[in-house]
């Protein structure tokens, strides 16, 4: 099998998408299936969509200049010439393509499958439509709908990472819907990573609220500066709150000047893990996730999460069993979901172990089989069409 992959974002830039199609990515490699990933390029100069960018035996990755935007700082928009994907492609011969974004790349990738008639996957990571409101963009929603809308009529598999937005796509009229999970390395997440010095660091006795992720509106981090500010009022010196990654926010959260607040930036590899590990609890008041990549990674390392009843993380979190949920947006529910935590240890260790025996219940080679087996199934669909029409 010959699969091309167009994403509008890749490593370097860390979120839920591109730590998917890196594991992907090695994951095929060790299945001997041959891929061509297209992305953005991070880098400010030039760097040429051509062989020498970076190969292995099964994996080609081609990048090609970005732009940054106001919107998202971290990430490239690039808009390759149509003539030079097809090149590549061309040579590569497909025999399925992989879009997982909607804009510059994404969008080159759905026209080479439809104007080269081959089967095409599309996986839906993102609810732009339901970012709007933190950015006070809503008269544009009825645009953007459109053009979704429009942009995935052209798949033969539109994949989602959890049943909650599965119905929310089906709602909406989408069709040829299909659910493509997330698993997770327990090994690299995993409650082995605790260091007592790095809690030393931030807050020798002090009960660590970690949130890991971007920083920005729509992961509702309003709700997460009022908790602070509550707790160093009601209890002072006694919680720190942990911000690890960056992100739009991380500006206001540094003007509130807080003295329970941390921000350490983006982290990778064991620095990211002994954060986790070394917290006392996950806070994530997100109600926008279409999965939640972050509040998986923090119950592999035994955390116990405070999060809210809704969207993605509800196909694996579950009140008083392995979190503490309370309705979207309500401030003071999870303040006090928070207070609860910091006051039960005993509730603590109890949804910390159900948390992580959650975790530990998602392989990625399982969801990786799974997704090789839905390709076989598009591409043989398509093959039985293509037969019917010509017969």
């Amino acid at each position: 099998m010959r699969i091309a992959y167009f994403t509008d974002t890749y490593s370097p830039e860390v979120n839920g998408v591109t730590n998917t199609l890196s594991r992907l990515g090695t994951y095929l490699e060790e299945k001997h299936i041959h891929q061509v990933i297209f992305a953005p390029a991070y880098e400010d100069e030039e760097t040429p969509p051509r062989p020498e960018n970076r190969h292995s035996v099964y994996r080609s990755l081609y990048h090609f200049k970005g732009l940054k935007t106001s919107f998202s700082p971290e990430s490239r928009l690039a808009f390759p010439a149509f003539w030079e994907i097809d090149e590549i492609c061309d040579v590569f011969k497909p025999d399925l393509v992989h879009v997982s974004t909607e804009l510059g790349i994404g969008f080159r990738g759905m026209r080479y499958a439809v104007t080269r008639r081959l089967p095409l996957v599309m996986s839906y990571h993102t609810n732009y439509v339901q970012y709007l409101h933190y950015f006070d963009l809503e008269p544009l929603k009825p645009l953007l709908e459109g053009y979704l809308s429009w942009f995935y009529r052209f798949a033969h598999r539109i994949l989602v990472p959890s049943r909650h937005t599965l119905g929310e796509l089906f709602q909406r009229q989408y069709r040829n819907l299909g659910l493509w999970s997330r698993g997770i390395d327990a090994a690299l997440f995993n409650p082995a990573f605790r260091n007592e010095d790095l809690r030393n660091r931030i807050g020798k006795d002090k009960c660590i609220f970690l949130y890991a992720g971007r920083l920005s509106p729509e992961k509702s981090l309003d709700m997460l500066l009022y908790a602070a500010a509550e707790l160093e009022r009601r209890f002072p010196g006694r919680t720190a709150f942990v911000f690890t990654g960056d992100g739009p926010y991380a500006e206001t959260i540094r003007k509130q000047k807080l003295s329970n607040t941390v921000l350490t930036g983006f982290k990778r590899g064991r620095e990211l893990s002994e954060i986790y590990a070394s917290a006392d609890c996950f806070a994530f008041p997100s109600g926008t996730e279409t999965f939640g990549n972050a509040v998986l990674e923090a119950m592999a390392s035994g955390l116990p999460v405070a999060g809210v009843a809704s969207g993605g993380v509800t196909d694996f979190l579950s009140h008083r069993i392995n979190a503490l949920l309370c309705p979207d947006g309500s401030r003071e529910a999870f303040l006090e979901n928070l207070v609860t935590l910091m006051e039960m240890p005993e509730l603590r260790l109890t949804l910390a172990e159900n948390a992580r025996k959650t975790a530990l219940a998602r392989d990625w080679n399982r969801v990786f089989d799974g997704l090789i087996n839905t390709y076989n199934e598009v591409i043989e669909e398509q093959r039985q069409r293509y037969w019917k029409k010509a017969s």
